[in-house]
């Protein structure tokens, strides 16, 4: 089945580019272009779109406003905004809109690609109920300022770290933040890290980046009512999961992109916890009273349940903001016990160091009896190996609690 594609631009040229440069995916995608937002809107309520993707400067609705209409009266539609270097007042004021931000002049394969994961970001949530109550969150977590801007340098070229951290040391919060955390016990650096930029030079900006977006997101639900877990233990458990996949992807010499995925998507794997707990409370609440009652894991619950897991919703919100796919792929199988490709690729490394910390700390018993045992794991090397990436995980000493 098709996807329909709506791009918006007030520029004949524009419109006419796109055209020429996405001919290719004609066979995909129904394509449809509109010159101004009244024209965008007029069409979106004739026949439904999967994805729009608006320019920002436009007379009349200009884009950000565009994009909070279509939040409004579409909100299943992914929204995408097509920003210059010099928008940066526009893009600030359609952050709420906006699922993910696409620079000018933006080629073919970023654009393809971009659109492509987004759109199966979404076949990750098969239970329709929860998708649109999650679609319908005009509040939903996006990516911060500091990150978005890091994303627009990286697109310029190669930034020395400097750069980077000059950007995040202009939000103080989050560079306090960030050396608090690089400094812990979570990293076990031998050296301390005094400033941003030596954090960039010493991580690498693909796990500062991480780093700002668990702070941000964990940050967004803190004020929230909760009920079914403790969001510091929530916080720990993600933490010393993106400790142990460093860990894995260092005993294992994984590449360094590899290695980064794993961490990024290790810091990241429970995300889907916040929202259906704060957006689909009473489905949550259900969920949870099943696991304590019955003594039985929150995945499998929510899979009986929901139709669902708390994995695909996270991987859900990462797809359509863009993180690398291998990134989504690890958070969405994090819980899967089906075999994988048969090489530690980051999804495995996800999974076991998930595994290692319900193990180790016990959040819950069934983790260390049951699941070590799964095909996946065989197909890697058996007990053994996981007993091997276990030794390691006890060598680092981190603690059972938040810090």
């Amino acid at each position: 089945m098709k996807r329909t594609i709506l791009f918006v631009d007030d520029e004949p040229n524009i419109l006419m580019g796109l055209k020429r440069m996405l001919r290719p995916m004609r066979d995909k995608w129904e394509m449809i272009f509109a010159n101004s937002g009244a024209e965008a809107l007029k069409i979106m309520g004739a026949q439904k779109v999967d994805a729009v993707v608006s320019d920002m400067r436009m007379p009349g609705m200009d884009g950000p406003e565009l994009l909070r209409r279509v939040m409004r009266d579409h909100p299943d539609t992914i929204r995408f905004a097509l920003s210059g270097y010099s928008d940066q007042e526009l893009v600030g004021q359609s952050i709420a809109p906006t699922h993910q931000y696409l620079t000018k002049p933006c080629d073919e394969n970023q654009l393809v690609g971009a659109l492509e994961q987004a759109l199966g970001a979404r076949d990750l949530v098969p239970n329709k109920t929860v998708l649109d109550k999650i679609a319908r969150i005009e509040h939903l977590p996006v990516l911060p300022d500091v990150y978005n801007r890091i994303t627009a340098e990286l697109a310029k070229g190669d930034p020395s770290p400097k750069v980077i951290g000059d950007i995040v040391t202009g939000d103080v919060g989050m560079s306090a933040n960030i050396l608090k955390l690089v400094n812990s016990a979570y990293f076990g650096l031998p050296r301390h890290i005094a400033t941003p930029q030596q954090a960039v030079i010493v991580l690498g900006v693909g796990v500062i980046r991480s780093v700002i977006l668990s702070l941000h997101i964990f940050k967004s639900f803190e004020n929230r009512a909760r009920r079914n877990f403790s969001l510091p233990m929530l916080w720990g458990h993600c933490m010393r999961v993106a400790a142990m996949a460093r860990n894995m992807a260092k005993q294992e010499k994984l590449g360094k992109d590899d290695a980064d995925h794993a961490y990024i998507a290790a810091l990241l794997h429970d995300v889907g916890k916040l929202l259906l707990d704060a957006y689909c409370p009473e489905e949550c609440t259900r969920v949870y009273d099943t696991v304590r009652r019955e003594n039985r894991r929150v995945a499998d619950v929510e899979t009986e349940q929901l139709g669902l897991t708390h994995a695909a919703v996270g991987a859900y919100l990462l797809g359509l903001w863009g993180l690398p796919a291998p990134v989504v792929e690890a958070v969405a199988r994090h819980h899967e016990t089906t075999p994988g490709r048969g090489v530690l690729d980051p999804a495995e490394v996800v999974h076991f160091a998930n595994l290692l910390d319900h193990d180790i700390f016990i959040f819950h018993e069934q983790y260390a009896h049951v699941e070590p045992q799964s095909p996946r794991l065989d197909i890697l090397g058996g007990s053994e190996r996981y007993q091997a990436w276990k030794n390691h995980a006890l060598v680092m000493g981190l603690k059972g609690e938040d810090e």
